[in-house]
């Protein structure tokens, strides 16, 4: 936990955008607006730049060549400190179907991690005809004390839980995660819109990545996206300008805010070749093809994405006619509200984490800073005398895994 203060920013707070600094103490924000460094606080110039929350993503896994659900430690502190570069100061490790050994090393591994804020587990619970690029042969029907035993011993850890609704033992299996304290989510669903209703009535208050894989809107029979947009759960929108058109986030943003609802928008990056250059690369025992900004399996189906959640950011301002105030909240506040961690992440106020992170005019990071820790930044961006970077500035230096 170190102390730093952010000084002559322009600050980007709950209440608005004003200039100021920012005091880190103990690795939690102490004070913002003018402030005087204590004795010994190293002192990082904001340079007018924006200084926002940290930015948390839902659904991540993995970059550079590494998997999460490969569960190698390794391979987790690559992801972070890549993730890291571009913002995020915390992530859920998102974690496949597979044997379950496997998944469960996975969840033990990236529960030790730090910048982990717990564990997003996409399946087993999923409908064969919409899997994606996720391998169904090892999706399994709905079972209470089959779910226990998967994720016994990282019950705090897994966060959300995602799962098909239209499958026999659903309802049960909502009921399960409740009690677990995670987020029951739907995805990778062929069910109905009354199908995807009874689930969100019944518990569900999740959608995860809106729109893909899954029952699409059509005027007679909505579909899952339907009962999303029209219930009260919160959306995960992968904002690429491939997964979801540009006009399709401009509809679900207007469709938003017309309701007043703008606090369930969450942007995630579903990141799988998020740095890797264009070309054929391994993947999950296969391969992914990465060519202009999308990932594919070789059949052409989308395998996740490149995002990162700067970009984003970027994209969902233009595409939906954003301020930048209300982008960013899709990344911070309302990921963090997700998680039932208002008020101790996602928010520039007193009291929170003190994970911040710095952007210029473009809404570039130029500093990523966590527990007032400097984790990265741009040769270029500002530096903070006696505050040592950690290797996160190093990564580009630092080859993929694989």
């Amino acid at each position: 936990m170190n102390n730093l203060l952010v000084r002559a920013a322009r600050l980007v707070t709950p209440t608005g955008i004003r200039e100021g600094d920012c005091l880190i103490v103990a690795g939690r924000i102490a004070a913002l607006g003018t402030v005087q460094a204590p004795p010994g606080v190293p002192v990082l110039e904001g340079e007018g730049r924006y200084l926002a929350p940290g930015f948390l993503d839902l659904h991540a896994h993995g970059a550079s060549g590494a998997d999460f659900s490969e569960g190698e430690p390794e391979a987790v502190q690559q992801i972070v400190r890549f993730h890291a570069m571009h913002g995020t100061t915390g992530l859920l490790a998102t974690i496949v179907p597979g044997l379950q050994a496997k998944v469960r090393r996975a969840m033990e591994t990236a529960s030790a991690a730090r910048g982990i804020l717990g564990i997003h587990l996409e399946g087993p619970y999923l409908a064969p005809d919409k899997c994606g690029a996720l391998d169904p042969r090892w999706f399994l029907p709905p079972d209470r004390e089959a779910f226990r035993a998967l994720v016994r011993g990282c019950e705090k850890m897994v966060k959300v839980v995602t799962f098909s609704p239209e499958l026999p033992g659903a309802v049960g299996l909502v009921a399960e995660i409740l009690r677990m304290g995670a987020v029951p989510a739907i995805g990778h669903t062929a069910a109905t819109y009354d199908q995807a209703q009874a689930a969100l009535e019944r518990g569900a208050r999740h959608v995860t990545h809106l729109g893909n894989a899954m029952s699409g809107l059509h005027h007679r029979e909505p579909g899952a996206v339907g009962a999303a947009l029209t219930s009260a759960a919160t959306l995960e929108l992968i904002a690429d300008g491939v997964h979801v058109h540009p006009a399709v986030v401009r509809l679900v943003v207007d469709l938003l805010r017309g309701r007043g609802e703008l606090h369930r928008l969450c942007l995630v990056s579903d990141a799988t070749a998020a740095g890797m250059a264009d070309g054929i690369h391994p993947w999950a025992g296969g391969e992914i093809h990465v060519a202009a900004g999308a990932a594919r399996r070789a059949d052409g189906t989308l395998a996740g994405s490149t995002l990162t959640l700067d970009r984003a950011v970027r994209n969902a301002a233009r595409f939906g006619n954003l301020t930048l105030e209300e982008a960013l909240r899709f990344v911070t506040a309302n990921p963090a509200r997700v998680l039932g961690l208002e008020g101790t992440a996602g928010a520039l106020a007193p009291g929170a984490a003190g994970d911040v992170v710095l952007l210029d005019a473009n809404v570039v990071v130029t500093t990523t800073i966590r527990a007032g820790e400097i984790l990265f930044s741009t040769p270029t961006g500002p530096t903070a005398e006696s505050s040592r970077p950690s290797d996160v500035a190093d990564c580009r230096s630092n080859p993929p895994r694989r």
